[in-house]
């Protein structure tokens, strides 16, 4: 029992010791530290994801306190950028948050898939009756309509708003081209718009030329005469299948007009006509490619000031 008034003197030896481990669990502290900060890194806040299956979302990347039990719910249709990445314990997290900044929170990367939306056009040197809306198909989940089904819908809707923003043009009216719908058609069927500007100039073999693939396949189709007759304008959208709906791609594809500062507006010159003699025909082709997880939809507009058959 120990006295008050005593004094106990440690031995020489059991104090350094003592020191040492003091100092060794200090270093460790200041190690992780170190190695905790050193974990989190930002990105360039440009790349657009989405939920892949629902999860837990975290409030930060020490992954310890839990923000929501579903991000689906938390962050609604609300479109995601990837802010920051860290890990944790070899387990990679990335901070997301929607587009006004309002919702943030830290997910596994694994959860989590980039949505691919890209428009590329490569440009060369009176509106008819409204079509119908499928109205129908508006809330219907994806997995529920068939490839013709969202195709129809997606061509029907976009046609629409093109005709729309055309209204305020004098550049005349946008008339379909049974001739230009199969060349697109063809091009969707086989085009990688993911190759971005080289996807104007590769055909169906891979072969890249310096002349249009578009040209060069309705030529082949025996359907395209002029050699500098047509422009396009090519782009996809690939979404959670069990998410979003039809608008959401024709959404996307209307940005062509409404968002193309990046493309220096040369898909809007297209499809509004400040091109040529007004382009007034068009041709659209898409294509649905579905994986476990997600819908993809391709599409391809030609213009021309020619009416191919």
């Amino acid at each position: 029992m120990k006295k008050r008034g005593a004094k106990f003197i440690l031995p020489l030896r059991k104090i350094l010791k003592t020191l040492m481990v003091a100092g060794i669990v200090s270093s460790g502290l200041m190690m992780a530290n170190t190695q905790h900060a050193n974990a989190e890194s930002t990105l360039n806040g440009k790349t657009q994801v989405s939920v892949k299956r629902d999860t837990k979302l975290y409030n930060t990347h020490k992954i310890k306190k839990i923000k929501s039990k579903s991000a689906k719910k938390y962050f609604g249709k609300e479109r995601l950028y990837e802010k920051k990445v860290a890990k944790v314990k070899k387990i990679t997290y990335k901070l997301v948050q929607t587009r006004n900044g309002k919702k943030s929170g830290w997910l596994k990367s694994s959860d989590l898939y980039v949505v691919k939306r890209k428009v590329t056009t490569k440009p060369t040197f009176q509106l008819t009756p409204r079509i119908g809306n499928d109205d129908e198909f508006d809330n219907a989940s994806l997995t529920q309509l068939s490839d013709s089904q969202i195709k129809t819908s997606i061509r029907n809707k976009f046609v629409n708003f093109v005709q729309g923003q055309r209204r305020k043009t004098r550049n005349g009216s946008w008339i379909s081209s049974s001739g230009l719908d199969k060349v697109a058609q063809e091009r969707a069927d086989y085009v990688d718009p993911t190759m971005g500007e080289a996807s104007h100039y590769t055909t169906r073999n891979g072969k890249r030329h310096r002349q249009e693939a578009a040209i060069l396949d309705g030529q082949r189709m025996g359907i395209v005469r002029n050699q500098n007759d047509i422009y396009e304008s090519n782009g996809y959208a690939t979404l959670d299948k069990n998410y979003y709906h039809i608008s959401d791609y024709v959404g996307y594809f209307n940005e062509m007009i409404t968002n193309d500062g990046a493309s220096g507006d040369s898909h809007k010159a297209q499809l509004l006509g400040n091109e040529g003699d007004g382009l007034r025909y068009y041709g659209i082709g898409l294509r649905v490619i579905r994986t476990d997880y997600t819908v993809q939809v391709n599409i391809v507009i030609l213009s021309a000031d020619t009416k191919y058959k």
